[in-house]
């Protein structure tokens, strides 16, 4: 299949796998233990932490909403640091039995037959990325970058990430297509200019997504077709290339290209 669509950018927690509840939260919750910390992030507190992006920024912003007395400390960046490193971890060892989202390795592998780059952009660490996409054997060659928390200083919501990604890559925003699930993703993705499809995820299915092109329950498979919940709706509830391309034809006759 020739295909106009030069990149595919996928995010990572919630989008391709919904890791928050039962990933990172787990993840985080075993490194305070091992660290013998007295905290624990219930489903609700991790629900609120994510509106920060960034493992180290989220446990800041923790501290700062709930453990104000620590920041006093001078070696409080040192602590932050030694917890995501375990957190980084505990997850790494979590990651491999958490299943993909419907529809997810579907699209991977057409996007890889039609000569479509993949390309993963996240605030989550590249050794959890890379742990969860072991589970599959050849998803992981199908991958052409993944652009993860290591790699830029500014995390989403702004649009550093995919700059990068796109840089890195040779790629055009105007030619791809970027995949998200969350308010906090859809706006570092919307700022970097790519056309930009929702699939609600456990903690985001009340979140704003104006500006996304469409927002979806998930990617769909032919035997369970995706819910449309707004903006552009798939054939058949199915995320395929097709679909994809409609949405970068749409927006070039509106751009006026």
């Amino acid at each position: 299949m020739k295909c106009g669509l030069r990149g595919l950018f996928l995010d990572f927690d919630g989008t391709i796998a919904e890791t928050e509840r039962i990933g990172q939260r787990v993840a985080y919750n075993r490194a305070f233990a091992e660290l013998r910390l007295d905290w624990f992030w219930d489903e609700a507190l991790y629900g609120e932490l994510l509106a920060v992006a960034g493992g180290k920024e989220r446990l800041r912003f923790y501290l700062e909403r709930h453990r104000p007395e620590l920041l006093d400390d001078a070696d409080t960046s040192a602590l932050i640091a030694e917890i995501h490193r375990a957190k980084i971890r505990h997850f790494a060892e979590i990651a491999p039995a958490i299943p993909l989202r419907p529809g997810l390795l579907r699209l991977v592998r057409e996007a890889n037959a039609a000569g479509v780059m993949v390309a993963i952009a996240t605030t989550a660490s590249k050794p959890g990325v890379e742990a969860l996409l072991s589970q599959d054997l050849h998803l992981p060659a199908m991958i052409n970058l993944i652009a993860a928390n290591e790699a830029v200083e500014r995390k989403k919501p702004e649009p550093d990430i995919y700059v990068w990604a796109l840089a890195r890559l040779g790629l055009e925003a105007a030619d791809c297509v970027a995949i998200e699930d969350s308010n906090v993703g859809l706006r570092a993705a919307l700022a970097a200019q790519l056309q930009t499809i929702v699939t609600v995820s456990d903690y985001t299915a009340r979140e704003d997504f104006a500006g996304a092109t469409a927002v979806l329950s998930n990617l769909g498979e032919p035997n369970a077709p995706a819910l449309s919940l707004h903006g552009a709706r798939p054939e058949a509830g199915i995320v395929d290339l097709a679909f994809l391309e409609e949405i970068l034809n749409a927006a070039g006759r509106q751009a006026g290209v």
